[in-house]
């Protein structure tokens, strides 16, 4: 499948919603800001309604919206019906925006997943939403409905892209078949989170074996859009990981996606996202966990 995504400024968006009418406009920001005011036309659209929810056995915060990251593909029905109740087509135009990087990647996640799935073409909003009222775009307070998303449903047909996901087991198979490569995962959360000094309510902290650790925030410029390609590359050279990297990950797969999205445009190459991320790989107790004082998996 030919495939594309591409970034979008705010004066690129204005021209394409006078053009395509049928274009869809997803608000990955959180509830509140998108109530308080939005780009018109646009869905609100949560990135962890589409994941699966934590094991039994996990602890109870993992089972809070945006705790457990991996996507739930159990029902390809549902996900047909839910993505066409949201307007969209297989060969449609579909844009996604958040706050930029405080948004910490949610619009990366959303546009990440319509990939996998089989969407033909998404847009990211450079910027944000910030771009979009800097570029004195209109705003509006309206919400769509539910009556209006029948209304307007499309027939939407999955077509999986594995290209762009791995599972844990897929990540375990990696780290054993390429025991003599460093790095092949990149961490793109904070370096505080990657020494296993920050956020307590995950199974374990620190970071996964044989990852470098690239922070979310330098992919951002003093402007809020993202770095440049050629910055963007020079932040993978200094970093040595254009010829062996395998997969990202974060903490749940949001900020990861990003990077991958990213890093594909940067490339031309898929980089596949392991959604489930530290939080579900620090779950089991057999695997381990790296952290600045000590080495896991738990000792029975």
């Amino acid at each position: 499948m030919n495939q594309r995504i591409e970034l979008i400024d705010a004066v690129q968006l204005k021209d394409l919603l006078k053009k395509d009418a049928s274009a869809v406009l997803l608000d990955t920001r959180e509830e509140l800001e998108f109530s308080e005011g939005h780009i018109p036309g646009a869905i609100s659209n949560q990135w962890f309604e589409w994941c699966s929810k934590a094991p039994s056995s996990a602890k109870s915060t993992l089972f809070e919206p945006g705790y457990w990251g991996n996507l739930n593909v159990e029902s390809i029905e549902k996900i047909e019906n839910a993505l066409g109740k949201l307007g969209i087509t297989n060969d449609g135009t579909v844009v996604v925006y958040s706050g930029g990087i405080s948004s910490k990647g949610r619009e990366g996640r959303v546009a990440w997943m319509l990939l996998y799935f089989g969407i033909e073409k998404v847009y990211i909003l450079d910027g944000g939403y910030n771009a979009w009222l800097q570029a004195k775009g209109e705003v509006s307070t309206k919400v769509v409905s539910e009556e209006e998303r029948v209304a307007k449903q499309k027939k939407f047909k999955v077509a999986l892209q594995p290209q762009r996901r791995v599972e844990l087991a897929d990540v375990k198979m990696m780290l054993e078949e390429n025991e003599d490569s460093h790095p092949i995962l990149v961490d793109t959360r904070s370096p505080l989170e990657f020494e296993g000094r920050l956020y307590d309510y995950q199974p374990r902290m620190g970071h996964m074996p044989r990852s470098v650790n690239i922070w979310f925030d330098r992919f951002f410029a003093n402007d809020g859009k993202f770095i440049g390609k050629t910055e963007f590359l020079k932040l993978l050279e200094s970093e040595n990981i254009l010829s062996n990297v395998k997969a990202s990950y974060c903490e749940v797969g949001v900020r990861a996606a990003t990077f991958s999205l990213l890093y594909e445009l940067a490339t031309g190459k898929i980089l596949p996202v392991y959604d489930g991320s530290l939080m579900e790989w620090s779950h089991h107790s057999d695997l381990t966990v790296i952290s600045s004082c000590q080495t896991q998996p738990d000792e029975p």
